[in-house]
């Protein structure tokens, strides 16, 4: 079996370095994110418990004598770095005391938890900020950190599917059974991770990697995508072709508040790059490498699926956790030769890195060892209906995922439809 067997991503994906599907049917169609109460997301606790969304009584357990603060963070229709920037700014405190253990979704409803570094809890319950809501706060002796989860459990409602439901339930189970044989859902990083209208993030990743930092703020800042509104690539050009630093910050909209924070160092500071970089909080500096990882590593598993036609196990394959899994790059990564790790050094070589850029010596305090992550994702507690109301056909779907898998990789099995209705 090999590439002839696959069906192709959109040409969106493919720039994400998804080339393929894990299923050949047609999807169901549809979009999803009309309302922010069609997309939830409720946190798995390393525990096991989930937190329910509509559970206000939910405890993360008894005070503990220590200096930080734990607690619910409910968010509806708010990106995850404004939330937390938001808390941050009314509660007078630096962007590094406070911590998630996952970043959630914008255009959603989602609960999690997260710890804040001498803040106590009376104060966060006294917090009024639009999309946010402060539950069951707790002193604690740790603080939280990213990964520090099971998972997630999503309830996600799909709207105009343009087909009658008994078309759609065959759809949904001819696709079901070409997953399970093609050994699961090819586990790709998500479009979130790149940017669903401006897939930039993991070319920003490169030029940071490379020390480029005038290159990555202007690409950041500048490259355009007809997928964003008109206002804010009128905004880009503007930039583009004036240079006017202080006009330009003033006219990109409140949401924009990182392009307007870097514009607002470059003001002041008009060739320091590295400067404005800094004014970004640093796991958004963190997420355009990231990005570049994930990039790199979707295009790996791409090659696998290309030539082996499936995610199942192979002989030569590397077992963590009774799961097949591949290295996200990093300084530390072993690169010993076989077929992946030929095709690795292949893009490295392409981009002009070696591992030796991830240890970013032009930037303190951010270097990025590798890891590994499993191959396939294979959803629990599944289960699906279907509901009607003046014509418009919704289907529901709910099913949790282990911790760093993306719901949209498993909606766009089912959907197969342009990234931006994910």
């Amino acid at each position: 079996m090999n590439s002839t067997n696959l069906r192709e991503s959109h040409p969106i994906e493919q720039v994400m370095g998804i080339k393929y599907y894990s299923s050949l049917s047609d999807g169901i169609g549809g979009k999803i994110r009309f309302f922010p109460k069609d997309f939830k997301v409720e946190e798995i606790l390393p525990d096991g418990r989930r937190i329910k969304l509509d559970d206000e009584n939910f405890s993360l357990g008894e005070d503990e004598p220590g200096l930080f603060t734990e607690f619910i963070l409910i968010k509806k229709d708010i990106e995850s770095h404004r939330a937390l920037h938001n808390i941050c700014r009314a509660l007078g405190v630096q962007k590094e005391d406070i911590n998630v253990a996952g970043t959630k979704d914008k255009t959603a409803h989602t609960a999690q938890h997260a710890t804040i570094w001498k803040v106590p809890g009376e104060k966060l319950l006294e917090l009024q900020l639009r999309g946010i809501t402060i539950r069951s706060p707790r002193t604690t002796i740790y603080k939280t950190y990213l990964g520090n989860l099971v998972g997630n459990h999503f309830t996600i409602t799909i709207r105009e599917c343009p087909d009658e439901f008994e078309e759609i339930q065959r759809r949904i189970t001819a696709i079901t059974k070409e997953i399970e044989e093609f050994g699961g859902v090819a586990n790709y990083f998500g479009h979130q991770r790149f940017g669903s209208k401006r897939p930039i993030s993991h070319k920003v990743g490169r030029e940071i990697l490379l020390g480029n930092m005038k290159e990555a703020i202007w690409m950041y800042l500048t490259d355009i995508s007809e997928n964003e509104h008109e206002k804010t690539t009128s905004t880009r050009k503007k930039l583009l072709e004036t240079n006017d630093y202080a006009t330009c910050m003033a006219e990109f909209p409140p949401e924009m508040m990182f392009e307007k924070n870097i514009l607002r160092h470059l003001t002041k500071y008009p060739n320091n790059f590295q400067g404005a970089f800094n004014s970004i909080p640093k796991n958004l500096r963190r997420m355009f490498i990231h990005a570049y990882q994930s990039f790199i590593w979707n295009s790996m598993l791409s090659e696998r699926m290309k030539n082996d036609g499936n995610v199942r196990p192979k002989k030569d394959d590397i077992y963590l956790d009774s799961g097949v899994v591949q290295p996200i790059i990093g300084y530390d990564t072993d690169l010993t030769d076989n077929r992946l790790n030929d095709f690795l050094k292949e893009l490295l070589e392409k981009d002009g890195l070696t591992l030796e850029h991830f240890r970013l010596p032009h930037i303190p305090n951010m270097k990025f060892a590798g890891t590994n992550r499993r191959i396939d994702i294979r959803p629990e507690n599944w289960s699906v209906n279907f509901a009607e109301n003046e014509g418009d056909k919704f289907v529901n779907k709910q099913f949790s995922l282990k911790r760093g898998s993306y719901a949209t990789i498993i909606l766009r099995e089912f959907m197969k439809v342009s990234p931006i209705y994910y």
